[in-house]
């Protein structure tokens, strides 16, 4: 029996293409959020690889930013020595600084009248005679406490300050006079001779204590181990209490030796409080005001010294002079 022939159907399934599912609002934002976390994971990958090879450089890691700049210090501080031709420290067994701050400029041109103020060049306040004569005691006591210590380094310190004196500087005038009177022993073993030297532009006291403190390294390549300071006994407080404190020096390594004219009176004492210990207190590091315009005075040849290049590692803080002027000077320093 034979069957009757049927046409063939054909069935058409939907492609998915036609037919996209739609995606729920809840699968839409866990959509998003993955999206969001792996692109906050690639840019943290990211940031992550190029400080990591940004650590590399020709194949040592920069252990720290410190250590960084105390190795850029040491490059600059090494090309100077280049540059200049300076010679290798000649003091590198040096320990200490005996520091004596200069007050007045000597220009006379004998011995005969070295006492007297007629052969100085001085402000009012320091004629009569008497500090002349102290000045006279200062560079001897330095002279003696340098040959007591064989490991010391005798620096006297002051600028050109005086315009009638003309290139003459109170350091220089301190040692001229230090060995034209024979505070220097002529010994044979001696070697005081070779271990005085002056620091010729600091305009204050704080200078003179930080210029000092630098030209001792010039010399020998490290940093005083102690200092000790030889000037007016009414000067003691500005030095210790004000100025260590601006250079953060440990107390226990700064020494202070203080001597007076012998007709000094409470009065010179109270107006060394008023006219230098009260303005160093409201402006440490004397860059504001009256302490600023008196180194402009004191500085008439307009002379402007090499520390920043001789001590690199005291670069920031020469030139440190902040709004708040007690703030102390916030860097790590070389003796602390």
């Amino acid at each position: 029996m034979a069957f009757p022939k049927r046409k063939a159907s054909i069935i058409r399934l939907p492609l998915i293409a036609e037919y996209p599912p739609q995606p729920s609002k809840r699968s839409l934002r866990q959509t998003l959020f993955l999206s969001f976390f792996g692109l906050l994971f690639s840019t943290s990958l990211l940031i992550n690889a190029f400080h990591f090879m940004s650590c590399h450089i020709d194949g040592v890691e920069r252990v720290s930013t410190q250590q960084a700049t105390e190795t850029l210090l040491d490059n600059n501080e090494a090309s100077l020595s280049e540059k200049q031709f300076l010679p290798s420290p000649p003091h590198q067994q040096l320990q200490d600084l005996v520091l004596v701050a200069g007050h007045a400029v000597f220009v006379g041109s004998d011995l005969e009248h070295v006492e007297e103020d007629s052969d100085w060049v001085l402000e009012d306040y320091q004629k009569g005679g008497e500090q002349v004569k102290t000045f006279l005691k200062h560079i001897r006591k330095g002279v003696e406490l340098t040959i007591d210590n064989g490991e010391a380094l005798l620096i006297f310190s002051g600028g050109q300050t005086r315009p009638s004196a003309g290139p003459r500087s109170e350091s220089q005038s301190y040692w001229v006079l230090a060995e034209s009177l024979h505070m220097f022993p002529k010994l044979e073993n001696s070697t005081i001779f070779n271990r005085a030297t002056t620091e010729e532009y600091a305009r204050d006291s704080y200078e003179n204590l930080l210029f000092s403190i630098c030209r001792f390294y010039e010399l020998t390549g490290h940093y005083p181990r102690n200092v000790t300071i030889v000037g007016f006994a009414f000067k003691r407080r500005r030095f210790l209490e004000l100025h260590r404190a601006a250079l953060k020096f440990p107390i226990e390594r700064l020494n202070y030796v203080g001597i007076d004219p012998d007709n000094s009176a409470l009065g010179r004492m109270v107006g060394e409080n008023v006219n230098a210990l009260g303005p160093f207190r409201d402006d440490l590091y004397g860059c504001h005001g009256k302490l600023r315009e008196k180194k402009i005075n004191r500085n008439p040849s307009r002379r402007s010294h090499p520390y920043n290049l001789s001590c690199p590692s005291l670069s920031s803080l020469f030139d440190y002079c902040p709004e708040n002027q007690t703030l102390i000077y916030p860097g790590s320093l070389p003796w602390e």
